[in-house]
């Protein structure tokens, strides 16, 4: 086991507290830390093929993809990091195949390779790309692709069907806020776990006044190219949870964490070893990256529904643009769950996974909403998560 070994330093950080903007000192080597605090969805995207292609060359009736359909295809993703890009590399490297970067007006046909644009993070980007065969994306993303009328691409299969259960989105914090701001960490989460369960809640009724209001944020998060039905559709593909209950809500990350870090490190999508880290196994590393605590304590203070009547805290929120994996936190801010818990929250927007893990890493939101591939691979490359 190898690592390195910095020196604790003290400096001076600025950082939004529930009183106002605040000093306080920080070890550096420990607060630059990011964890996983919380789930926000499982499965919600899908790989799109062009119109053209035979779906039946791509997959077998048991979902297995068939290399003779795939060598050669070139196909879109939102960012290396992001977890489509991630799923894609994963079936093309099942295969024995290389995944390329594509380059216009260059050499794109050697054998046993598929090919990849790395800058498809919409449907318009995918509409305005003529040579991609097919690509995969987030919800209402890829709704939009396979449903509009205009648009010259069809369903090839949802990452439901591909990687069932699989951990898409989750909540990411800040350590060197969350271990100095624990009372709003519990409150931000708290809002958060309440959205949730009336988003769920609307979506198992389907129609009513609570569904209805669902479906028109929904829309205007996703942006006034999408029409209600997509919209409708999309969230139907999406699993909507937080955790679990109990002393171990976040089980279900436990049991995937470990395999996802060690896969990302096997498959090259990261620069840096668990080794580098300090970590024998992924296990050693999810042990240290995700930290149910303070969801534990936000159930917890759900549950003894008590009330909070102090002043209000500012928080940044890092979210992806036009992601409805990520509606329940759009819903805590118009139902005014967070102003029940004493929380001014403001969002900033990211174009993926990525750019939200960057906006955590420089401090520019205390948490952040992004699939865990993108923020499992910024963690390990940064080096932000050590044992």
């Amino acid at each position: 086991m190898s690592s390195k070994i910095i020196a604790a330093i003290i400096i001076i950080v600025l950082v939004v507290a529930g009183v106002g903007v605040g000093l306080f000192f920080l070890n550096q080597d420990k607060d630059k830390e990011i964890n996983i605090l919380a789930g926000v969805n499982t499965d919600g995207s899908g790989i799109y093929i062009d119109k053209s292609i035979d779906v039946n060359t791509m997959f077998d009736t048991d979902w297995n993809p068939i290399k003779a359909g795939w060598e050669g295809k070139v196909f879109g993703t939102p960012g290396i990091s992001t977890i489509q890009h991630v799923q894609l590399l994963t079936i093309v490297e099942g295969m024995g195949m290389s995944f390329a970067a594509y380059t216009i007006g260059g050499n794109n046909s050697a054998p046993n390779t598929v090919y990849f644009v790395s800058s498809i993070p919409n449907a318009a980007a995918a509409f305005g790309t003529d040579f991609i065969d097919g690509g995969s994306l987030w919800q209402p993303q890829y709704e939009k692709i396979v449903d509009d009328a205009t648009s010259r691409f069809k369903p090839l299969a949802l990452t439901n069907d591909l990687f069932p259960g699989h951990a898409c989105c989750v909540i990411a914090g800040f350590h060197g806020y969350t271990s100095c701001n624990e009372n709003e960490t519990v409150r931000f989460l708290a809002a958060y776990v309440m959205a949730v369960d009336w988003v769920n809640n609307a979506l198992s009724a389907g129609s009513g006044e609570d569904y209805n209001r669902l479906v028109s944020v929904a829309k205007n998060v996703a942006g006034v190219n999408f029409t209600e039905d997509e919209v409708k559709e999309a969230m139907e593909t999406v699993i909507y949870t937080y955790g679990g209950s109990g002393s171990a809500p976040l089980a279900y990350l436990t049991d995937q964490i470990p395999d996802l870090a060690e896969s990302l490190v096997e498959l090259g999508a990261t620069t840096k070893t668990l080794g580098d880290l300090g970590f024998n196994n992924g296990v050693e590393f999810a042990d240290k990256f995700i930290n149910d605590s303070f969801l534990v304590k936000a159930l917890e203070l759900i549950a003894s529904g008590e009330t909070y009547s102090g002043s209000k805290a500012d928080l940044r929120v890092a979210v992806i643009a036009g992601d409805i994996h990520q509606i329940a936190i759009h819903m805590a801010k118009e139902l005014g769950f967070f102003d029940d818990f004493g929380l001014n929250v403001s969002f900033s927007n990211a174009t993926n996974g990525p750019g939200v893990a960057t906006a955590i890493q420089n401090g520019d939101a205390s948490f952040g909403l992004l699939g865990a591939p993108p923020i499992t691979i910024t963690v390990i490359n940064g080096e932000l998560v050590k044992a």
